[in-house]
């Protein structure tokens, strides 16, 4: 029996819901955490870490392919896919369990089941009510297919990053990040990827001028990109699936991936969600206090109306926490995220480049060009003004590294002549981004 008074309840062991928890716990707060899956969340279990192994080894493929196309090393390595997915599970329960471990330190009861909020302040878990004056609800996200005939047939990102065995060949629905990174990955791992998109372009989440080059990147990869198509169909063939573009395509492929964005998991809210405001996109809308409007419920993570990025989740946990126990801090200003797209090379950008001005940018072939086959362009732009940068736009290899430093730069909104002062390395394409 778990005690049924506390400061504060989270439901949600995500990235949001555990930062809260032991920043409030630390602070002096008597935690319960409510989760009734894996802890870690999305990003952990279905998400950013499963994802990064596996783009960590269609880089490695990626890059050697270049080179073996130009005759200048052997064989590509084969990928031993059974042997990576038993590091992947050992990694993941690694981590699950260092938070297991922090919770307890912290003092944070964890409670495994499913939790609904019954009233204001109200938890109930398996028949019992659980009661604190601030209920937070960090219950991420999930995907959702597209609304077709035969939906229910194609995959979504959580399967496909849990897959054992690869498929010869996939159709990508959606040309966002997460279906541009799932066809970058595959075709490095050698499957044949078509991709179709809605839109008039991949990567509609960044600036033109760096998804253009992204895009180019990934045709020159061998991935066939079709744009400005919206899928009919899903239905079964003779040896796998068809995806249905219109009345005279159809694509025959093993597997059919939907990569078409993500809901919010409000099922937690009970009779309640009529009393909580939604925004368009259907998450849960918060004030500067992460409030809803329920008092005495806030909202942190891939729920709220915020963006949808772990480190944001996990900034945003600590500010509620820091709120409610302890000093007050603004959230971080979302201008200030830094993102990227891990295709390859990787997308990466902060600041708001896709709404403001590019002063200056350019495309450029990198030294690796000279030996590789099929060498992938580089681009860096820089937006704002002479007077004051104010974003920075990235595609080369290591760009998901420097954005984060970019990011700090740009809070002191440096004027061009004062970034040129400092010197990149050489040859590098960081060199003609600061030159």
């Amino acid at each position: 029996m778990v005690d049924t008074e506390y400061d504060a309840i989270v439901i949600g062991g995500g990235s949001a819901g555990l930062s809260f928890a032991r920043h409030a716990a630390d602070l002096g707060a008597k935690v319960a955490l409510i989760e009734r899956a894996e802890l870690g969340g999305t990003c952990v279990n279905r998400g950013c870490v499963p994802k990064k192994m596996l783009w960590t080894m269609a880089d490695a493929l990626h890059r050697s392919a270049g080179l073996t196309r130009a005759g200048l090393l052997g064989p590509v390595p084969q990928v031993d896919l059974a042997r990576f997915c038993a590091a992947r599970g050992d990694k993941l329960e690694s981590i699950r369990q260092s938070y297991r471990d922090k919770l307890r330190e912290a003092g944070v009861t964890l409670i495994e089941d499913t939790a609904e909020l019954t009233a204001p302040g109200e938890v109930t878990i398996s028949g019992q009510r659980l009661h604190a004056p601030r209920v937070v609800l960090a219950t991420g996200g999930r995907p959702v297919k597209p609304d077709m005939q035969g939906a229910e047939l194609a995959c979504d990102s959580d399967a496909v990053l849990n897959w054992t065995a690869l498929p010869r060949d996939m159709a990508i629905i959606g040309g966002g990040y997460i279906g541009c990174e799932m066809a970058a990955i595959h075709a490095a791992l050698g499957v044949r990827v078509t991709l179709v998109t809605d839109t008039d372009r991949v990567l509609t989440e960044f600036s033109e001028p760096a998804a253009k080059v992204g895009q180019a990147n990934m045709v020159a990869q061998g991935i066939r990109i079709i744009t400005g198509c919206t899928p009919e169909a899903v239905r079964k063939g003779e040896d796998g699936l068809e995806l249905v573009l219109d009345a005279e395509t159809t694509l025959k492929v093993e597997k059919v991936v939907a990569a078409t964005g993500r809901a919010p998991n409000l099922e937690a809210l009970g009779d309640l969600k009529e009393r909580v405001a939604l925004t368009d996109k259907g998450v849960v809308k918060v004030d500067e206090s992460f409030e809803t409007s329920l008092p005495g419920l806030h909202a942190v993570g891939d729920c709220a109306d915020r963006l949808p990025l772990t480190p944001v989740a996990s900034s945003d946990g600590e500010t509620l926490a820091r709120q409610l126990f302890g000093a007050h801090r603004p959230p971080v200003e979302l201008r200030h995220v830094a993102t990227t797209a891990f295709i390859l090379p990787p997308v990466a950008e902060v600041g708001q480049p896709a709404k403001e001005a590019i002063f200056e940018g350019n495309a450029l072939a990198p030294l690796s060009a000279a030996l590789r086959a099929d060498a992938p362009q580089d681009y860096y732009g820089l937006g704002g003004s002479e007077q004051a940068v104010t974003s920075v736009s990235l595609v080369a290899e290591g760009a998901h590294e420097a954005i984060a430093w970019a990011a700090q730069m740009l809070l002191h909104r440096p004027d061009r002549d004062s970034m040129r002062r400092a010197l990149g390395v050489h040859p590098s394409t960081s060199e003609e981004a600061m030159g």
